[in-house]
């Protein structure tokens, strides 16, 4: 598997039904040691449905204080999460893109869906 650049999924009113078969839906690494990347603006947020469950590993990047952050996510078994919104001077790689990893040994039966949530309409 390579690295996963995921598009990102505009939230309305009418919602997001089913998220994890959402065709814009990525399944997790088997693997564990290829990346998943999205764009964000700082009003994305990660949804994780955790089949199987895994841990997840933020990158983080310094800001131009020096400061950074370390932020890994465990989802067990049957659960599901949602982390974010992710503060873009933290989190955005050079492109512009929030960059993460499942643990060693990742599960390709988690689901992983990129929502932005925008301002009421």
């Amino acid at each position: 598997m390579a690295d996963q650049v995921m598009t990102v999924v505009g939230v309305t009113k009418a919602g997001i039904l089913d998220c994890s078969l959402n065709a814009n839906a990525k399944a997790g690494n088997a693997a564990g040691t290829d990346d998943f990347l999205f764009p964000n603006d700082g009003q994305t947020i990660l949804y994780i449905d955790g089949t199987t469950g895994d841990t997840w590993t933020f990158t983080a990047v310094a800001d131009k204080y020096g400061r950074t952050e370390t932020l890994t996510v465990t989802v067990a078994a049957g659960k599901y999460a949602l982390v974010g919104p992710f503060l873009p001077e933290l989190w955005n790689d050079a492109a512009g893109r929030v960059t993460f990893k499942p643990a060693a040994g990742g599960n390709v039966a988690d689901k992983l869906l990129a929502v932005r949530v925008a301002n009421p309409t």
